[in-house]
């Protein structure tokens, strides 16, 4: 199961269930600053986010923390996170 949460059955790219799967994610993305090495994906484009996350669940990108969150995602749920991510405004 995703992010170690129970969680209900994901349709693709389903925004709300991103958003239900997003804590994780924002712990880090959501307080990162202009300067930091931590990437804001805040409104990225939904593609390039899925692409992104792939990469890392088959370790073509290096980041041992991605990937290990990254292989614990499937396709319907790398979607919905996408989707979620893509519209999604930075928090505050």
């Amino acid at each position: 199961m995703a992010l170690g949460l129970l969680a209900p059955v994901a349709q693709s790219a389903d925004v709300e269930y991103g958003r239900y799967l997003s804590s994780e994610c924002t712990t880090c993305h959501g307080a990162s600053k202009a300067d930091s090495t931590i990437p804001n994906i805040h409104g990225l484009g939904e593609s390039h986010i899925a692409e992104v996350i792939k990469a890392y669940r088959t370790k073509a990108l290096p980041n041992p923390v991605m990937q290990t969150i990254a292989a614990r995602l499937g396709d319907d749920e790398i979607a919905a996170l996408a989707a979620y991510f893509a519209t999604a405004k930075r928090p505050k």
